[in-house]
């Protein structure tokens, strides 16, 4: 018999001991390529870069002739000519990065690294970049200038290897906004949706073993799918327009059949989500929880789920991001506004600017549980064994951590302050390190686009020409600072 990859799902739906073949599935699936996964966290309205310096990579930068003193604003203090490597930075000495040393389980220093002074001016700062960030474009609201690297990763058969959902975007906003779309595009004038509903995101993950209204909701989906592939089926048979007309309903019915594709692959996965799904929106009070905290850990726990049962190898987490959205509130924090009246994210904010010590405090925590979530994802790959490669499936996933605007409330761009995790068999050197680049404006800067084409080059392609800066780019291709 020939397999093919329908035949060869379909087989695995048969019964329970279906699950003790994932192995062999994703063997399958593999062709003998190499894993390779990208997992991008984007906080809203900046992360300062002060919250990811050690001390050890302050002393570094002494000896280099930079004194950072007490200076938030990194970048403003650089004086070194070429960039500065701390090769053992002590990382969960920073003040946000706690979470990555022993005492959250195993360490994950030595799986990390972090970049200061990276610059992206071509996006503009301000608030909110939109989905600039991940375009290293100017993007305005509601107006992508192009694909951002998410989309492109995940449209690379060597990134998505038979995975039935391309990219998984899921991320909190202020209110009851079900989806944003200000952080990610398909293309021009193509912003691509963030899922910011937990219950919606299960039951599109999960709902096919899920029960009550999860599954409902999964076997509706499926049911409007079919009625809408015969329809336009049936308008194709009499259709009388002109070819261009006609190419229009054959690619609309194309996209609902993948789409109907997607859900029959999910469904025969069936035994193996099962093993791994999250609790359900009916078992756990973090789904509707008034704490953006406890929703993103609910949103973090299905993203990890879907990389672990093979549903998607690109994930985007959103964290209040778009100009629209970064106000959040944190009662679960409520211990650290002053006197105990927790103030509009978006006043909170320029209080900080402004130095107010207990806003200053709120910020570096907020993006301390941000973080903290970020390595319990990394955790849970890293114990996880890679079934067709050596190593586990940290190793070959890229974990970026990064801003939407930049180092602070109002940005200049100067400064994006980055953290990596994992994919040390994709090439980069996440080994405990830290490089602090010259700053903006000198010869030897580089640009975020510089850590994009790095994510190209670990999903085996070329994408040094990737960004929209033109004359002002500095030098194309990857950051040989942390990669190999």
């Amino acid at each position: 018999m020939t397999w093919t990859r329908r035949a060869f799902l379909k087989t695995l739906g048969i019964g329970a001991g279906a699950a003790l073949l994932t192995p062999f599935y994703r063997q399958v699936l593999a062709t003998g390529e190499i894993p390779r996964r990208f997992v991008i966290f984007v906080e809203g309205n900046g992360t300062e870069p002060r919250n990811l310096l050690s001390g050890t990579t302050a002393e570094a930068l002494l000896a280099a002739g930079t004194d950072v003193g007490d200076a938030r604003h990194l970048y403003r203090n650089y004086s070194h000519d070429t960039p500065v490597l701390s090769r053992e930075s002590n990382l969960a000495d920073a003040p946000s990065l706690a979470s990555l040393g022993a005492a959250g389980g195993p360490s994950m220093e030595e799986k990390s690294a972090v970049l200061l002074g990276l610059s992206s001016k071509i996006t503009g700062g301000g608030h909110s970049t939109e989905s600039g960030a991940l375009s290293s474009s100017r993007s305005p609201v509601g107006s992508p200038t192009d694909l951002t690297i998410d989309h492109l990763l995940a449209s690379m058969s060597g990134v998505r290897r038979g995975t039935p959902i391309q990219a998984v975007r899921l991320g909190v906003v202020g209110g009851n906004t079900r989806l944003n779309y200000s952080t990610c595009a398909f293309g021009p004038n193509q912003p691509a949706p963030i899922t910011c509903d937990p219950t919606t995101a299960f039951n599109s993950l999960f709902g096919s073993v899920a029960s009550g209204a999860g599954v409902a909701s999964f076997q509706e989906k499926r049911e409007l799918l079919d009625f809408a592939v015969a329809d336009v089926q049936r308008a194709l048979q009499t259709f009388s327009g002109n070819s261009r007309e006609r190419k229009k309903l054959e690619r609309y019915l194309e996209s609902l059949e993948d789409m109907v594709d997607r859900q029959e692959i999910i469904q025969d996965m069936g035994d193996h989500l099962q093993s791994v799904k999250p609790a359900e929106p009916d078992e756990s009070l973090l789904y509707t929880s008034e704490s953006p905290l406890d929703r993103l850990q609910a949103q973090v726990d299905m993203a990890t789920a879907a990389l672990i049962g093979g549903l998607t190898n690109v994930v985007v987490i959103a964290l209040g991001t778009g100009a629209r959205h970064f106000s959040l509130d944190y009662p679960s924090l409520i211990d650290l506004y002053p006197g105990g009246d927790m103030l509009g994210g978006h006043d909170a904010r320029h209080a900080a600017e402004s130095g107010h010590e207990s806003f200053v405090n709120l910020l570096t925590t907020i993006t301390d549980r941000h973080v903290e979530l970020m390595a319990s994802m990394a955790r849970s790959l890293d114990a996880t064994p890679e079934v067709t490669a050596n190593g586990t499936m940290l190793d070959h996933t890229v974990m970026l951590y990064m801003s939407d605007n930049g180092e602070k409330h109002h940005s200049l761009a100067e400064e994006w302050p980055i953290l990596l995790m994992g994919g040390g068999a994709l090439g980069l050197k996440t080994d405990g390190r830290t490089v602090v680049f010259p700053r903006h404006g000198h010869d030897n800067n580089r640009q975020v686009s510089n850590l994009f084409n790095t994510l190209g080059h670990a999903a085996g392609a070329d994408l040094n020409a990737f960004g929209h800066e033109g004359i002002t780019r500095i030098a194309e291709g990857p950051l040989s600072e942390i990669w190999s």
